[in-house]
């Protein structure tokens, strides 16, 4: 009975080592060259679909990041214009009461001239990310240079520059012998009274690049207005910048900011200008 038993078992192993070995060994089927490309057309077309997203997603956090920054900015000239800035008042005070130079608020945003904040450096870097004056949307560094006010010689490459004031506030007009002219420097300032005029524009979006080619500092830039003949009128000392989806970021003296495709056009109080005299 156990001789039995065994040679039947010994009969099925034989058995199943036959089939095992009749069995045909099945190998992993590489991909054929018309799948490959198959694959990679359609990675292609879901990358060209994800691409302008993303773009569209990393252009909206650009200008967000920029309409903050002019937000600080505004916010910072309301304290420089009533006084109430604890940094200083640079050469304000030789005009006494509540007037101002604009261009001592420019010293005081990229931290120039008597608002110098890097001790005993004689030259500095601004950088984007960290200076509201420069646009996440543009060049990525500036460089300053101590005991200078701003323009080209304190701020390079001015061709980079990111923003501007509204140059009326830089440079008001005057009528001088039957001609309307633009007011020296010196004798242009504002004042507290600006405060009551919350739709003036302040900042802007500038196309620095342009403005030189042009022969024109990119640190103040307005446009004409509708029947006024002025020196603004030709557009000389206009270059906006319309890198934020075709829009100008504005941020405006009322703490407000707005975008526009057109800024020159905008029923924006662009008529107010600073006051000239001694």
């Amino acid at each position: 009975m156990c001789d039995a038993t065994a040679s039947l078992v010994h009969d099925v192993v034989r058995a199943a080592e036959g089939v095992c070995a009749a069995a045909p060994v099945r190998r992993p089927r590489a991909f054929t060259l018309i799948e490959m490309l198959v694959v990679i057309s359609i990675l292609s077309v879901l990358v060209s679909l994800l691409l302008p997203a993303l773009n569209a997603a990393r252009n909206a956090a650009k200008t967000l990041e920029c309409s903050s920054n002019m937000r600080t900015v505004v916010v910072d000239f309301e304290l420089f214009a009533s006084g109430d800035d604890q940094s200083g008042l640079g050469i304000r005070s030789r005009l006494g009461g509540k007037r101002f130079f604009i261009n001592d608020f420019q010293d005081r945003l990229y931290n120039l001239n008597a608002f110098w904040d890097l001790k005993e450096e004689e030259t500095g870097m601004l950088v984007s990310g960290e200076e509201p004056m420069l646009c996440p949307a543009g060049a990525p560094t500036l460089s300053k240079t101590r005991g200078l006010p701003c323009g080209r010689e304190a701020i390079e490459p001015i061709r980079d520059v990111s923003l501007a004031i509204n140059m009326r506030l830089y440079r008001a007009v005057v009528d001088f012998r039957g001609k309307r002219i633009l007011a020296p420097v010196a004798t242009t300032h504002a004042s507290q009274r600006i405060l009551d005029h919350p739709y003036v524009p302040l900042v802007l979006d500038v196309d620095a690049k342009e403005a030189v080619q042009h022969g024109i500092d990119p640190f103040y830039i307005a446009p004409g207005v509708p029947n006024t003949d002025d020196p603004y009128s030709s557009g000389r000392y206009w270059f906006p910048s319309k890198r934020h989806g075709g829009k100008t970021i504005v941020g405006f003296v009322g703490g407000h900011v707005l975008g526009s495709t057109a800024p020159e056009k905008e029923r924006w109080d662009w008529k107010y200008q600073a006051e000239v005299g001694r």
